[in-house]
């Protein structure tokens, strides 16, 4: 445990990189590490849990605030692929960071398996729904070899996003990964883990031009 431990803090502190920051080109985020108040999130290593594992996964992003979304000329083009990340993997790759800041990408975790991938051009924005990019029934389970259905294992989301703002004059370029684990608390009980159904990605464009970026499901 204490060695999973450091090695979870070994990495935060290589990244360097958390939800709330939005400035940088390329963004690794994940959530810190919870232990003695969230049961269900102190890690066991190789628990296999295939209960945790959706047989279809869900992907949406949205471009949830853009001050010219009512402008011509504004739109925004988001490229994606979504993968599974064994747990051993996981762990492997995060040994071999590099020490100092760090902005990794898939192919530095190797083992990694494609559930979906798309790229698609968003130009009507008048609702948060036709400003949303979204995909069902992805395979998930199934695609997942049986012995590697372990808790702690991750799902990451590579991405590539454009946003062009009419009313700003701006574009936007950013790419990164996010990693979530394959369950979420149960609403109901939050010490205890239920599969995820869907991965969210969520962006914003503030009156600054600076971008904002999480994992958290968009507000109505």
């Amino acid at each position: 445990m204490t060695k999973d431990f450091l090695a979870i803090v070994f990495l935060l502190l290589c990244l360097g990189l958390a939800f709330s920051e939005a400035t940088s080109s390329s963004a690794y985020a994940r959530p810190a590490p919870q232990m003695a108040r969230s049961g269900f999130k102190v890690r066991e290593p190789n628990l296999y849990a295939p209960n945790l594992y959706a047989d279809n996964i869900g992907f949406e992003a949205t471009l949830v605030d853009l001050p010219g979304f009512n402008k011509n000329g504004s739109y925004w083009e988001l490229s994606y692929q979504l993968y599974f990340v064994p747990e051993a993997s996981y762990y492997d790759a995060i040994k071999q960071l590099p020490r100092g800041g760090s902005n990794p990408t898939p192919e530095q975790f190797p083992g990694r398996i494609l559930l979906a991938e798309g790229h698609k051009k968003v130009t009507h924005l008048a609702t948060l729904k036709e400003r949303a990019i979204a995909l069902s029934g992805v395979h998930f389970k199934d695609r997942v070899p049986d012995a590697q259905r372990t808790k702690f294992s991750y799902l990451m989301t590579s991405y590539s996003v454009k946003i062009v703002d009419a009313e700003l004059g701006t574009t936007i370029y950013r790419s990164g990964i996010f990693l979530a684990e394959p369950f979420v608390a149960d609403p109901n009980d939050q010490k205890q883990a239920i599969a995820r159904k869907t991965i969210y990605l969520t962006f914003g464009v503030n009156s600054d031009g600076t971008l904002n970026r999480s994992q958290l499901a968009p507000r109505d």
